[in-house]
């Protein structure tokens, strides 16, 4: 796990792309800041790709809580590289490596 100190740069990159009007939102920085916390490094990342340009007039609180869960990428199996099996909602999976500690996936074993 990140330490904090790199979460809140993470964070604060995030809060500069969303381009949040404080006087609008005052004191949403912490909220925020507490929710984006929960959320996967996947989401997290997304969600900087979508804050590009700002996020309107949205409340960034809402914008963080409210943004979807990317879903990861599964494969057949057949494929090369870098391939683990994974458990995900009970179902064991097959996918990279990457993917797997992008989405915090429980590792079965390697394929």
């Amino acid at each position: 796990m990140e330490s904090l100190d790199i979460q809140r740069a993470k964070f604060n990159d995030l809060w500069s792309l969303m381009n949040v009007d404080e006087r609008r939102w005052p004191n949403r920085y912490a909220a925020t800041f507490t929710m984006w916390r929960t959320r996967s490094r996947a989401a997290q990342d997304k969600m900087a790709e979508k804050a590009e340009g700002g996020i309107g007039s949205k409340n960034p609180y809402f914008f963080v809580q409210d943004f979807p869960e990317p879903q990861p990428t599964f494969l057949k199996g057949n494929e090369s590289g870098d391939l683990v099996q994974v458990r995900y909602q009970g179902l064991y999976k097959i996918c990279t490596r990457a993917t797997m500690e992008l989405f915090g996936l429980e590792w079965v074993r390697d394929w």
